[in-house]
């Protein structure tokens, strides 16, 4: 019988803790796009798509991703984050 008790590389249940300040400076420059307006591969995305992870908020007691977008500024916490964006890789942009 194991029990698992570092969940540190489990990403579905490490989502669940807040960001370490680690983790979400790590990010930080990682182009994104919302989940919501992700395109079929081969597909280029436009550049009101496209937002900059720029900035880190540390609001009671949790650490938060700040997201530029064209035309607006979201913060994400980390449960946000993996639910409703995605990082994007070269081949992608």
């Amino acid at each position: 019988m194991g029990i698992r008790i570092n969940t540190k590389n489990d990403l579905l249940i490490d989502i669940m803790n807040p960001f370490t300040l680690e983790e979400a400076v790590s990010l930080i420059y990682c182009a994104a796009v919302l989940k919501k307006d992700e395109l079929q591969p081969g597909k280029k995305y436009s550049i009101k798509q496209i937002g900059s992870i720029c900035g880190v908020l540390a609001l009671n007691d949790q650490i938060e991703i700040v997201i530029k977008f064209y035309d607006e500024m979201r913060q994400f916490t980390k449960e946000e984050f993996y639910a409703q964006v995605k990082i994007l890789e070269d081949q992608d942009k």
